[in-house]
C-alpha cells in the first residue's frame, strides 16, 4: 500500500509509533483533542497540523500523503539538508563566496572527512563539512588556471557526488539527483570518463532506492558497457568503477529491474573484478570501495531479494568482514543477516542481529527501511523487546 492511500488518520497513527497521543500534543504545543479529533478522521487548522507535522519530524506534504516519510530525521539534520540544498544549488549556479578557497589538495583531504563522516553514519558532521566545501570547491575551480583547472573539476564533481549521497540517505531524491547531475556535468566537461562513470555509478544506487530499479539497471549496465577494461588491464580505479557498476545493475536486476539470471550473470562479473582487484579499493580514495569483500555483501543482499535462503544461508558461512569494509556496508549486510534469520524463524537470532545493527551503526540505521520489515515479521519476541528495537532503529512499532 502506497503512504498516499493511508488516510491523514492512519498517516498520524504510523509516523505516532509508540509515542503516545498525549505526548505528541505536548510535543505539538495542541491539545489532545485535536490529536485524538485527526486520529478519527477529522480535520485541524493548518497551524496545528504544521506544529503535529513538526513534532512527528517530519513535514506537512508527508502528514497529508503527497510524499512518503523520510525516516527519522532529526532537527538537526533537518537543518542540514536545507543547508546542503542551498549548497548545492549555489555550487552549481557559481554564487561567489567571500571566503578564500583551500588549495586542491586541502579541499581532497576534505571530501575524505565528508566521505569517513557519511560512511560512519555522522550525518550531522557530514552535512556540516559539505555546506563549507560546496562554496569553496566551486570557488577553486572558478579560480583555477589552465595547469590545475582539471584537477579542481575532479574535486568539484567529487564533492557534488558526496553531496548526492548524503541527500539519499536523507531521503530526498530529487536533491540527490541534482547533486549527482551537477557532478556529471563537470566531469565531462573535463574530459574524465571514469569520474562520470563513477557518477553514473551513484546515481544507479539512488535509482534503486527511488524504486526505479529499471532505471537503476539501464544505466549501470550502460555505463558499464562504457568502461569495461581489458582483461590486460589493471587500473584500480578503473576496476573499481566497474565492479561497482556491474554489482549495481546486479542488485537492480535481482529486486526486479531484470531477470534473476541476469541479476546473477552480472554478480559473476562482479565476483571476477573483485577477484582480480585482490582487495578493497576506492577509486582516488573517494566514496564507496569496491573489491571481493564488497561483491560478498551485494551477493548476499541479491541472494535475499531473489529469496534464495539457501545460498543467503551457504554465504553467511563464508562472509568475514573487517575493517576495510566500510561501517554502513557491514551495518547493510548485517540487516540482510536478520532477513535471512526471519526467513529461517530464527526469531531471537535475527532480533540480536538486529539489535547489534543498531548499536554498531546508530545514526545510518535510523534512515533505512529494512528495520522496520525485520521488525513487522518478527515472532515469538517479546513486545518490550519489540518496543526497544523499534525505537533504537526509529521505526514506528505500528509497522507491524
Amino acid at each position: 500500500m502506497q503512504w498516499s492511500e493511508y488516510s491523514t488518520a492512519e498517516r498520524i497513527k504510523r509516523l505516532r509509533g509508540p509515542m503516545t497521543q498525549e505526548q505528541l500534543a505536548e510535543a505539538a504545543n495542541v491539545s489532545v483533542g485535536v490529536v485524538r479529533k485527526l486520529e478519527r478522521g477529522g480535520t485541524a487548522s493548518l497551524p496545528s497540523l504544521l506544529s503535529i507535522a513538526s513534532a512527528l519530524g517530519t513535514d506537512i506534504a508527508v502528514l497529508l500523503g503527497q510524499q512518503a516519510p523520510r525516516r527519522a530525521m532529526d532537527r538537526d539534520e533537518r537543518a542540514a539538508l536545507r543547508a546542503l540544498s542551498a549548497a548545492t544549488h549555489d555550487a552549481a549556479i557559481g554564487i561567489p563566496t567571500d571566503s578564500e578557497p583551500g588549495t586542491v589538495e586541502e579541499l581532497r583531504a576534505v571530501v575524505r572527512r565528508a566521505d569517513a563522516a557519511y560512511w560512519a553514519g555522522r550525518y550531522t558532521e557530514l552535512g556540516a563539512l559539505l555546506g563549507a566545501l560546496l562554496p569553496e570547491a566551486r570557488a577553486r575551480y572558478d579560480a583555477a588556471d589552465a595547469g590545475e583547472w582539471e584537477a579542481a573539476a575532479g574535486v568539484l564533481a567529487d564533492v557534488f557526488q558526496t553531496a548526492g549521497m548524503a541527500a539519499n540517505v536523507w531521503g530526498s531524491r530529487d536533491l540527490a539527483y541534482a547533486a549527482l547531475t551537477y557532478g556529471r556535468q563537470i566531469a565531462v566537461q573535463a574530459g574524465d570518463d571514469l569520474r562520470d562513470a563513477h557518477l553514473a555509478a551513484t546515481t544507479a544506487w539512488v535509482n534503486l532506492r527511488d524504486g526505479r530499479t529499471a532505471q537503476g539497471f539501464a544505466l549501470a549496465a550502460a555505463q558499464a558497457d562504457r568502461i569495461e577494461p581489458k582483461m590486460s588491464e589493471h587500473d584500480p580505479d578503473r576496476l573499481s568503477v566497474y565492479g561497482q557498476l556491474v554489482t549495481n545493475a546486479a542488485v537492480a536486476a535481482s529486486r526486479g529491474g531484470a531477470a534473476p539470471d541476469t541479476a546473477r550473470e552480472y554478480l559473476s562479473q562482479a565476483h571476477a573484478v573483485g577477484a582480480r582487484l585482490g582487495a578493497e579499493h576506492a577509486r582516488g580514495r573517494h566514496a564507496q570501495p569496491f573489491g571481493p569483500l564488497y561483491a560478498a555483501t551485494q551477493a548476499m543482499s541479491i541472494a535475499v531479494a531473489l529469496g534464495d535462503t539457501g545460498g543467503a544461508l551457504r554465504l553467511m558461512d563464508t562472509i568475514r568482514l573487517d575493517e576495510t569494509v566500510p561501517l554502513a556496508t557491514r551495518a547493510r549486510y548485517g540487516l540482510d543477516v536478520a532477513l535471512t534469520h526471519v526467513d529461517c524463524r530464527r526469531w531471537d537470532q535475527a532480533a540480536d542481529t538486529l539489535e547489534k545493527v543498531c548499536g554498531m551503526a546508530p545514526g545510518w540505521v535510523r534512515h533505512q527501511m529494512l528495520p522496520g520489515v525485520i521488525i513487522s515479521r518478527l515472532a515469538g519476541v517479546s513486545v518490550a523487546r519489540l518496543r526497544g528495537l523499534a525505537h533504537a532503529a526509529g521505526v514506528p512499532l505500528a509497522v507491524r
